[in-house]
């Protein structure tokens, strides 16, 4: 009885391992409330979004997956970029500003993005940046780099810590959005 055990362990200890390397896709972003709010009080004009691309000499491997521990979490459709610019359109689209005919473009570069599930430390940190450039009628009226980061108590056991790690990543999508949104320098530049 205790050897069918052992070989039944045996069997299942690889599914596990392999189980823990699967990662779910990430679901579209959403509008956050935030979001929404702030661009309701910003008074934007209606804005078309533009490319989102992985920035010069970053490794594209950056743009395409994060690792955390045991797992690879793929970027949505291939572009972790693409993934702010889709998140970008869902918090424009929220309070109808989003126009695909619109003069005013917004467009970004990913720099760097980053995820440590804190194994060995306990403390987890993801990191996420880009530079935004908003031009109206082919003119650029506003250029910047922003970031955002945050860290966090890990778990040990990765069923735990590794889903904790990629929410607390993909939250930072909407979070830059939102140092854009609240940025002056965007505001004046895409008021109407």
């Amino acid at each position: 009885m205790r050897a069918r055990g052992l070989i039944i362990a045996a069997l299942a200890a690889p599914a596990m391992a392999l189980q823990a390397c699967a990662m779910t896709a990430l679901p579209p972003p959403q509008a956050t409330l935030d979001n929404i709010q702030t661009l309701r009080a910003d008074g934007v004009a209606p804005i078309s979004v533009g490319a989102f691309i992985p920035g010069p000499g970053a490794p594209t491997q950056m743009d395409r997956s994060v690792a955390v521990r045991a797992g690879i979490q793929p970027a949505p459709e291939g572009s972790f970029a693409r993934y702010l610019g889709d998140t970008i359109a869902a918090q424009l689209k929220s309070v109808g500003k989003l126009d695909p005919n619109s003069t005013l473009v917004v467009s970004g570069m990913i720099t760097d993005t980053h995820l440590d599930s804190g194994l060995t430390t306990n403390t987890a940190r993801a990191a996420l940046a880009a530079r935004f450039t908003l031009v109206r009628g082919g003119k650029v009226v506003f250029e910047k780099a922003l970031a955002v980061d945050t860290t966090w108590d890990s778990e040990f056991v990765g069923a735990v810590a590794i889903p904790d790690a990629v929410n607390h990543y993909t939250d930072l999508f909407a979070k830059l959005a939102a140092k854009l949104f609240a940025d002056p320098d965007f505001v004046a530049a895409a008021r109407g």
